[in-house]
């Protein structure tokens, strides 16, 4: 396994919720992960996870992260939306893994290029986006719509639920669940050409506490059920499932 990310939907950067000063601010996470060692696989891997963010707030408005995985400007058009652009890194898949993936084409790491909207109606974040493969390496282009909603948030806890639909081309399909002609003779499956369209739909809960002003402890979960293009494919039909899970924990200190 590698390449492992802490499991943390953050649809929204922090000066969306919560005042912050202007300048630099910085946050060091580390903690663990488990997740499927393929899109749709029923075999687990469990890694850690670390990054280290910076952030410069030129205003209330305008706020730009720099991290381990990329960097990312947000921009509040009007109190409830915001824009974002971001330029992330996206690691590949390690066929190590799983014995299935032994007879594939290795999945190439690349750098994704990711715009989103979000408006706040309430306790509710709405959002649309759309990422891009900048290096042509087969993730293609992905869309994705969701919603977001505090379920509870006091002064040190705070717990959010949220769904995803996510949509993508045939490239970014194929890559992940196609099957070609030579993976087939390796493997004993049968060849599968994925069509573009409808791919995933996401549930997400995330529950953050704040030990102190600076450190907290954060934990996360998501299940993802697959339509047609991944389900029907043999990799994930006979080899896996077309529901999965993913987990993490974690602890943050912010400086």
């Amino acid at each position: 396994m590698r390449h492992l990310k802490i499991v943390a939907i953050t649809a929204l950067p922090a000066f969306v919720a919560d005042a912050q000063e202007l300048g630099w601010s910085y946050s060091v996470m580390a903690g663990a992960e488990y997740e499927p060692s393929y899109v749709g696989s029923d075999t687990y891997v469990a890694g850690p996870g670390f990054n280290v963010t910076a952030d410069y707030a030129f205003s209330e408005q305008m706020q730009l992260s720099l991290s381990l995985g990329g960097v990312e400007a947000a921009y509040r058009l009007t109190p409830d939306s915001t824009i974002l652009v971001s330029l992330e890194y996206e690691p590949g898949r390690d066929n190590a893994d799983d014995e299935i993936l032994a007879g594939f084409a290795e999945m190439e790491d690349t750098w994704e290029i990711q715009a989103l909207a979000f408006r706040e109606f309430g306790p509710l974040d709405v959002g649309v986006g759309l990422q891009q493969d900048l290096l042509g390496r087969g993730k293609g282009l992905v869309g994705f719509a969701g919603v977001r909603a505090e379920v509870v948030e006091t002064e040190r806890f705070e717990l959010t639920a949220g769904a995803n639909a996510s949509f993508g081309d045939a490239t970014h399909m194929n890559t992940e669940v196609g099957i070609s002609a030579a993976a087939a003779a390796a493997t004993g499956l049968d060849e599968y050409e994925a069509d573009g369209g409808y791919k995933s739909m996401t549930l997400t809960l995330d529950a953050d506490y704040a030990i102190t002003d600076r450190t907290s402890v954060f934990a996360s979960a998501l299940v993802e059920s697959y339509g047609a293009a991944i389900a029907d494919s043999p990799l994930v039909r006979d080899e896996g499932s077309d529901i999965t899970a993913e987990l993490g924990i974690g602890v943050s200190f912010d400086f």
